[in-house]
């Protein structure tokens, strides 16, 4: 296996970071942060959601750990060939608009990881992207 890290880029939200925080504590709102065109069968409840990445495996993912309106750490759980911590960090004051960005960490088998990088940065740039876009009424 070999450890990989992934940043995102880093983005200006249009939402205070208290109301993106609480937003995607919600596993119920996870979905509007994913790519909807390689995202389907989206599952949630209070402790978890699941998805299949099209064409690829089915995740599970669970939050393990809140530092309150500065990140949140999920982790994936289920899956043999690929286990990761992704780690959404809020940048700023709590009350205001600020930064966001994601990091995506595990392991992975050399060979695959050569093979999915493009795919994963992809990803967490689409990811901090349309957080950073939500408009989401101030609380």
């Amino acid at each position: 296996m070999s450890a990989f890290s992934i940043h995102s880029e880093i983005n200006s939200t249009q939402s205070k970071l208290i109301s993106l925080f609480l937003f995607i504590s919600d596993f119920k709102n996870f979905n509007s942060i994913l790519p909807e065109d390689r995202i389907e069968d989206f599952k949630y409840s209070e402790f978890e959601c699941s998805f299949n990445i099209k064409g690829i495996t089915s995740m599970k993912i669970k939050i393990i750990e809140k530092h309150a309106h500065d990140y949140i750490l999920f982790a994936s759980e289920g899956l043999a060939n690929f286990k990761f911590n992704l780690k959404v960090f809020f940048i700023g004051e709590a009350n205001q608009n600020g930064e966001c960005k994601i990091e995506l960490y595990g392991d992975l088998n050399p060979f695959i990881k050569s093979m999915a990088e493009k795919s994963l940065i992809q990803l967490v740039n689409t990811m901090s992207l349309k957080l950073s876009q939500l408009k989401l009424e101030s609380i």
